[in-house]
C-alpha cells in the first residue's frame, strides 16, 4: 500500500512539472506571436524604395523595357503586358503609359497551326483595339496580318500610322487573304513600310512620302510599275520576288531614285526564267549600298554591275553580291577596286 501511495505521489509531481512546463511554452509562444505581430505591422507599413519612386521615373523604366521604336515587342513575352502582371500599381502606371503601346505586333502566320486557329479574329480584333487606346495620340508602328477585322482599326488610326508591316500569305487556313484589296491613303505620318505578298494580294499606300521599302512581291513587273514610279523619296529600298519574268514592252522610262542611298534586290531567276529589268531601268546617283544576288545581273554580271553603276554615276562605298555561281568571287573584286568594300557570297 504504501509503494502504491509513493508511486501516485511521483505520477502527480510528474503531471504537474509537465503542465508547468506546458505554461511556460505557452507563454514562449505567445511571446512569439506578439513580435510575429509586431513584425507583421512593421512590413505592412514598409514601402519597397521602387514602389517609392514617382510614377514618372517607374514610366520611363518600364519604357526602356521594350525594343526601341518601331522594332516590335517579343510575340510571347512583351514587355508591356508583363508589367501589368506584377502589382495592381505597376499595372496602373504601365497602362497609363502611351509610349509602351504604340508598337502593336499581331501575326499569326509564324505560329503553329494549333495556335493559329486559337488566334482568331476576334482575340485580333480586341487586342488591336485595346493596344490603340492605350497608345493615347503617340505615332504608331503596326506589325499585322491582313485579317479584316483588324483592318477597320488600322484605317481609323491611320493619321497616326508611321511604320506598317503588312503580310497578305497563301494561308490554307484563310483562303480570302490572298485576295485582299488593302487601301490606304490618308496616312501622313507613314514613311516606313515591309510588305510581304505570296498570294496576289494588292495594296495601294502612299508610296510617295515613303522613305523605306521592303518588299516581297510576285511579279517585278508590277514592282516597278505600281510602287518604284511613285516611290521617288525611298532612302532604303529592298526588293524580293519570285516570279522573276522579262518585261516583254521593253525597259520603259527610267525611273530616278535622286534619295535612294541602299538597294538590295534578290531575283529567283532559277529555272530558266530570265532576268528582270529592274536594274536597267534605275537612275541611282546617291546610292552608297548596293546587295544584288548573281541572278539578278543576268549572263554576264560584271558588265551589268558597270553599266548600271556608270549609268546613274553613282559612288558606291559598299557592293555585296550574293549566291554567285557564274563569276569566280575574285573577278569581282579586281573588277570594282574603287569599292571600300566588295563582298561576294558563293552558292552553297
Amino acid at each position: 500500500m504504501e509503494q502504491d501511495r509513493a508511486l501516485f505521489a511521483q505520477k502527480k509531481a510528474e503531471i504537474l512539472d509537465i503542465e508547468a512546463q506546458m505554461a511556460a511554452l505557452v507563454q514562449c509562444i505567445s511571446a512569439i506571436r506578439e513580435a510575429q505581430q509586431v513584425i507583421r505591422a512593421r512590413l505592412k507599413s514598409y514601402k519597397y524604395p521602387v514602389l517609392s519612386l514617382p510614377h514618372e521615373i517607374v514610366a520611363e523604366i518600364f519604357i526602356h523595357t521594350i525594343p526601341p521604336y518601331p522594332d516590335p515587342p517579343p510575340p510571347r513575352t512583351c514587355p508591356s503586358t508583363v508589367l501589368t502582371q506584377i502589382c495592381r500599381q505597376w499595372r496602373e502606371i504601365a497602362i497609363g503609359t502611351p509610349q509602351l503601346w504604340k508598337t502593336i505586333y499581331l501575326v499569326a502566320y509564324n505560329l503553329p497551326i494549333p495556335q493559329r486557329r486559337s488566334f482568331d479574329s476576334q482575340q485580333a480584333f480586341r487586342q488591336a483595339s485595346l493596344w490603340v487606346k492605350r497608345s493615347g495620340s503617340c505615332p504608331l508602328s503596326v506589325y499585322v496580318e491582313d485579317l479584316r477585322p483588324i483592318l477597320p482599326v488600322l484605317l481609323l488610326e491611320r493619321m497616326r500610322l508611321e511604320h506598317l508591316r503588312l503580310s497578305i500569305l497563301d494561308d490554307p487556313l484563310n483562303k480570302s487573304a490572298s485576295q485582299t484589296h488593302f487601301s490606304l491613303h490618308s496616312a501622313p505620318l507613314l514613311r516606313s513600310v515591309i510588305f510581304r505578298s505570296t498570294g496576289g494580294g494588292i495594296i495601294d499606300l502612299p508610296w510617295a512620302q515613303l522613305t523605306f521599302l521592303k518588299v516581297w512581291i510576285e511579279r517585278t513587273a508590277d514592282f516597278r510599275r505600281c510602287i518604284l514610279r511613285q516611290a521617288r523619296r525611298l532612302v532604303h529600298c529592298a526588293f524580293y520576288c519570285r516570279d522573276v519574268v522579262r518585261n516583254t514592252e521593253g525597259v520603259g522610262s527610267e525611273i530616278s531614285l535622286h534619295h535612294l542611298e541602299s538597294l538590295e534586290i534578290r531575283l529567283n531567276a532559277g529555272g530558266g526564267i530570265q532576268m528582270d529589268d529592274v536594274l536597267e531601268s534605275l537612275m541611282v546617283p546617291n546610292l552608297q549600298i548596293l546587295h544584288v544576288s548573281e541572278a539578278t545581273l543576268g549572263p554576264q554580271p560584271i558588265e551589268t554591275l558597270k553599266y548600271f553603276i556608270s549609268k546613274s554615276h553613282c559612288k558606291l562605298k559598299k557592293m555585296e553580291v550574293v549566291n554567285v555561281d557564274v563569276v569566280h568571287p575574285a573577278a569581282y573584286h579586281h573588277a570594282f577596286p574603287s569599292i571600300a568594300s566588295v563582298v561576294i557570297d558563293r552558292m552553297v
